[in-house]
């Protein structure tokens, strides 16, 4: 049975060093921005917490905010929490959070003592969070156009619509209401359309998500009881901040952005083992992920995945 253990790192705070030696790396998966996840290890600085990715990509996180002064008090908020355990199955899973950013570790290390705040993190160089940089700049519609219409002419949109269908509409720009109610897509059943809005996104990789996941609502409205079916037993969301907690319809459609994205992150020749291992952290992330990335690969998209018949091997099991 899963636990979640908020206040655990005030039990276990007692048994940790006050020192961190620098360069010290943790291994486990790093989600940002609420994509999925990635693998790879932090690594301790002296200016921040380094993250490179397995596929060769760097991500920093600074350990300390600015600093503060509230009521004639000066302070500096560390930017690293842990959030809860997760122990099942005989494991324990260390949930960080960072700005940003939800990082899973079987193997916590430094992170621990980072959090504890040994005296020498509040001698590392303060850092303001600049402002997020957006895929097209606001207020440019022809942009907004031009990078939705190469989406959904390319080869990704062609396996999503091979998978959930081609909607009616040509792929459109989320509505001034939509904005207003924070929306970075939306589709909406009765006109079989579906908008996106590139503006109030930072990569590339978060517009592909964002089709993904309006797509999975397309299967909701077009095969409610297949999805309902498939989604027997399938636990909510752990953690309360990640998108979806709380509401199964979306839900249901980050697993499907999730297992879409497993997929594809591994359609070249990858390790069995490994991949497998990686599609655990989906799960643990957004429970339903395997269970949805085992039926897509089903179709005739993925007949030809590496990951195919191992994916169906567990299927049966």
């Amino acid at each position: 049975m899963d636990t979640l253990r908020p206040r655990a790192g005030t039990r276990i705070a007692r048994h940790r060093r006050t020192s961190v030696t620098m360069g010290a790396t943790v291994a486990g998966y790093l989600s940002s921005r609420g994509l999925p996840p990635r693998a790879g290890a932090f690594a301790v600085t002296d200016t921040g917490l380094v993250f490179r990715a397995d596929d060769g990509s760097v991500e920093s996180y600074p350990l300390v905010g600015p600093l503060r002064t509230a009521g004639g008090r000066r302070w500096r908020a560390s930017t690293v929490s842990l959030a809860y355990l997760d122990e099942s199955e005989g494991r324990t899973l260390y949930v960080f959070r960072l700005d940003a950013g939800v990082f899973q570790t079987e193997s916590p290390g430094a992170l621990l003592e980072v959090i504890d705040r040994p005296e020498w993190v509040d001698s590392v160089a303060s850092r303001e969070w600049g402002p997020d940089q957006p895929l097209v700049p606001a207020g440019d519609t022809a942009a907004v156009r031009r990078v939705t219409r190469q989406l959904a002419e390319g080869p990704y949109a062609d396996t999503l619509f091979a998978l959930f269908g081609r909607p009616a509409r040509t792929l459109g720009q989320v509505g001034a209401r939509g904005r207003r109610a924070g929306r970075l897509g939306e589709y909406l059943a009765p006109r079989d359309s579906l908008a996106l809005d590139p503006a109030r996104m930072t990569s590339e990789t978060q517009l592909r998500h964002t089709l993904a996941h309006e797509l999975g609502h397309r299967w909701q409205a077009r095969a409610p009881g297949q999805l309902a079916t498939l989604w027997r037993g399938v636990p909510g969301i752990r953690d309360q901040r990640r998108y979806g907690h709380g509401s199964v319809t979306e839900h249901q459609a980050e697993a499907v952005a999730f297992a879409v994205h497993f997929l594809q992150a591994t359609a070249g020749r990858t390790a069995e083992a490994e991949s497998l291992r990686l599609l655990e952290q989906y799960d643990h992330m957004v429970p339903g992920t395997g269970l949805i990335a085992r039926y897509l690969a089903l179709q005739p998209i993925y007949a030809r995945h590496p990951l195919r018949d191992a994916l169906l091997r567990g299927e049966r099991e």
